[in-house]
């Protein structure tokens, strides 16, 4: 798990926020979780959370990698990403570090396919050039499906109020939910001011929407300085590597496990003139 650790570090000193936890209480194998955005704008990138589990022996032993909560690509650009992701493993013949790697692809991969193949979580239909909304859950729609949705649950609050028995209306649920997963996108709403929210919501939602551009986006300078570091790392590890089997052939670099085999030597005792010297077996522990 040593030659884990570094790389760990390095991992989390490059992206924020990331999770790190001993898998299932075994303090030999390390649990990585983070939600990786595109290097843009955070309000509109595109996300995927990953989750990756290294065990004992990394990286001769590949970490696994499960990827899931896509928002901002389209379900094939996903599917491609995950495929992509186990041909990194696979092909990591030379068993080279490959941790910073797949973060880092991630990241890419999600700068450069970003808002492809997207329908409106709501009407359904292509994003396309249109204005849109996203919620701070990360779910991409139409502005004007927005809009719509938040007046008719502003119509039904209001339907709900009024059929309500008088001791009952001020427990009416008046906080808005996304249309997608449910989750409160509102936490003060009240009968009192439940229009005057939803309202405001509206004109910030028509002040904040933007379109999506079809262009891919331009891997940022960030982006290409992670990528030409870990170019040059990779470089270094591999020629560093042929260094120690080299030594090591030469019989300059001590194998350990080799070393530890070696539990006893012989030391032949007596006098000179002895015709049968006695051997003594001594014990390295001893």
């Amino acid at each position: 798990m040593e030659s884990a650790e570094a790389e760990i570090e390095a991992l989390c000193s490059i992206w924020d926020g990331v999770h790190v936890a001993e898998a299932s209480g075994n303090d030999e194998e390390r649990h990585l979780k983070h939600k990786i955005k595109s290097l843009e704008d955070e309000m509109m990138s595109a996300s995927v959370v990953i989750e990756m589990t290294i065990f004992n022996g990394y990286p001769t032993v590949p970490p696994r990698v499960i990827l899931s909560n896509p928002r901002g690509i389209g379900e094939p650009e996903f599917q491609e990403l995950q495929r992509q992701i186990r041909q990194i493993i696979e092909e990591n013949s030379d068993e080279m570090p490959i941790i910073c790697e797949i973060f880092q692809h991630c990241c890419d991969y999600l700068t450069e396919n970003q808002h492809t193949n997207m329908d409106c979580s709501i009407c359904l239909l292509c994003l396309s050039t249109s204005p849109i909304h996203v919620t701070q859950c990360d779910h991409f729609m139409h502005a004007t499906c927005f809009c719509r949705y938040l007046q008719e649950c502003s119509d039904g609050f209001q339907k709900e109020i009024q059929d309500a028995q008088p001791h009952m209306k001020e427990r009416v649920e008046t906080n808005i939910l996304c249309p997608v997963c449910r989750e409160q996108l509102t936490e003060s709403n009240t009968i009192h001011n439940y229009r005057q929210n939803i309202q405001e919501m509206k004109s910030q939602t028509k002040k904040n929407q933007k379109t999506l551009s079809a262009k891919k986006r331009r891997i940022s300078t960030t982006t290409e300085d992670v990528q030409k570091t870990m170019k040059t790392w990779k470089e270094e590890q591999r020629r560093l590597a042929k260094i120690f089997e080299k030594q090591k052939k030469k019989g300059g670099i001590i194998d350990v496990e080799e070393d530890k085999k070696r539990r006893e030597f012989y030391i032949e005792v007596g006098n000179s003139n002895s015709e049968n010297p006695v051997d003594e077996v001594f014990d390295e522990e001893n």
